[in-house]
């Protein structure tokens, strides 16, 4: 595996995964997904980028327990960022990669930077 990272300020974490997973360029990733806009990715758009890409994945995202996260031998993993002061939610998600019990972050700041936000769901590659 090697790690893909995404260009700094940028929203490429999910089409930075799907060029780890893949095997290709962030370049040709980008083209599958469709787009680099700031905003992010959905999971309908990496799993058709991946499939177009000749990667078996689920068809949908799998919830992670809050208790105890079990997470895929080989994934896309979302992570989300806390609700701040007064409840407030930034509604700020991360795509990162498991891969053969490796983590890889196409930012590059796993775990370190991430000590506060929490594993919600992931989408299995096969």
């Amino acid at each position: 595996m090697k790690l893909v990272r995404q260009p700094d300020g940028s929203s490429l974490c999910g089409q930075s995964c799907v060029a780890m997973a893949a095997g290709v360029s962030l370049k040709r990733a980008v083209a599958a997904v469709g787009h680099s806009r700031i905003g992010g990715t959905h999971t309908r758009e990496i799993v058709a980028a991946l499939r177009a890409l000749g990667v078996e994945c689920a068809d949908r995202c799998r919830k992670v327990s809050r208790k105890r996260p079990v997470l895929p031998q080989r994934g896309m993993v979302v992570i989300h960022q806390p609700k701040g002061e007064h409840g407030v939610s930034y509604h700020r998600w991360h795509w990162i990669l498991t891969w053969d019990g490796q983590i890889y972050d196409p930012a590059g700041l796993w775990p370190d930077r991430y000590t506060d936000w929490r594993i919600t769901s992931y989408l299995e590659i096969f």
